[in-house]
């Protein structure tokens, strides 16, 4: 899976997203674009803590998010409409499984 970028490291994210693209293809397997669903969670809920204090590891909102996009990626299913939150704000939850999803849409448009 494509990693995230550090929270401090925002311009990580297309560094790290065209690395796993490529190596992706080389390989040809599916790519699931985590980070590219952190990126996108942060444009559309600007006040979401995806990181932990260290900056690095996710926090359970950007574990959650994390998990969304493996389920929209494996499934090709919006995770949107699954009732599970892990303990977040159900208004939240279902707002990163939103991001998720179009994600995923994004990085896959037509097919895998």
């Amino acid at each position: 899976f494509m990693t995230w970028a550090y929270s401090d490291k925002p311009k990580m994210t297309i560094q790290l997203a065209n690395a796993f693209r490529k190596l992706g293809n080389k390989l040809d397997i599916m790519v699931i674009p985590i980070g590219l669903a952190f990126e996108q969670a942060k444009e559309t809920i600007p006040e979401v803590v995806l990181h932990n204090e260290d900056r690095i590891h996710p926090s359970l909102e950007g574990t959650y998010l994390a998990a969304a996009v493996f389920y929209a990626a494996l499934y090709d299913k919006s995770p949107a409409e699954l009732d599970y939150h892990a303990g977040l704000d159900k208004t939240l939850a279902r707002q990163l499984r939103e991001a998720a999803w179009i994600t995923v849409q994004g990085y896959y448009p037509s097919d895998k």
